[in-house]
């Protein structure tokens, strides 16, 4: 179609427009001259899918310490996301602490221990554990004979 020209200009007031962070500005629409050619619509844009967004892994800062006196007792240890260890020592030489971790399985592992003038002692998760004895004698079922039909003969006395 032919462009087609208006009789007088029109000049409507136009909404204003605001921004919130700048000062606010209005605009006046611009005066319409003639009235534009007519022109075929776009073809419908489509567009795929956003990709997901993944949380990221939660950040955890670890931590350490380490006291000290002048009498040599000790303080120390850490904890981060993969273990954590903390261990006390005092004058005479004795030590005790523990740590633990996750291992591969996903198992927590945990380890407690002591040494001094009575030797290392330690208590392990990875350590198999005896059974308890609860004080009741095992009930034992009487095993069946491997050769049932064999009787027992009698003594013979040969003269």
């Amino acid at each position: 179609a032919a462009p087609v020209a208006a009789a007088a200009p029109v000049v409507a007031a136009a909404p204003a427009v605001t921004y919130a962070a700048a000062p606010a500005y209005t605009y006046a629409a611009a005066p319409v001259a003639a009235a534009a050619p007519v022109v075929a619509a776009a073809p419908a844009v489509t567009y795929a899918a956003a990709a997901p967004v993944i949380a990221a892994a939660p950040y955890t800062a670890g931590s350490q310490f380490h006291a000290q006196d002048e009498f040599g007792n000790l303080n120390y240890g850490y904890a981060n996301i993969n273990s954590v260890k903390q261990e006390v020592g005092n004058t005479y030489g004795g030590v005790s602490g523990g740590y633990s971790y996750v291992d591969a399985n996903g198992e927590l592992q945990q380890v407690q221990y002591i040494a001094d003038g009575a030797g290392f002692r330690v208590a392990d998760s990875r350590l198999p554990v005896a059974p308890v004895y609860d004080g009741v004698r095992p009930h034992l079922q009487p095993r069946a004979s491997c050769c049932p039909n064999l009787q027992p003969r009698a003594p013979s006395c040969s003269s």
